[in-house]
């Protein structure tokens, strides 16, 4: 399966810490194997959208066939706002 992070989630990731960095990449990871169960939950309002939790962040994607699409990653107080904006 193939990953790809949009700009604005390069950009998220970049200026996180390095523990989150961490973190978050062994999850992006993860996305690869279907066989991992990573408590996605799918965001209700958007088609095919769903989120992982990652300590106080999250990161948001769509999955399609062979296709991981990050969409974003922020903290999760502020993602929301930032998903909507993005989306509308």
């Amino acid at each position: 399966m193939r990953i790809i992070l949009s700009p604005q989630a390069e950009k998220s990731l970049r200026h996180l810490t390095k523990i989150d960095q961490i973190a978050i990449a062994q999850k992006i990871r993860s996305l690869r194997d279907s066989n991992i169960h990573l408590n996605e939950e799918k965001l209700k309002g958007y088609r095919d959208v769903f989120r992982i939790r990652v300590g106080d962040y999250r990161i948001v994607y769509r999955q399609q066939k062979q296709i991981v699409y990050i969409i974003l990653i922020s903290h999760r107080k502020d993602i929301y706002r930032i998903l909507r904006q993005m989306m509308s």
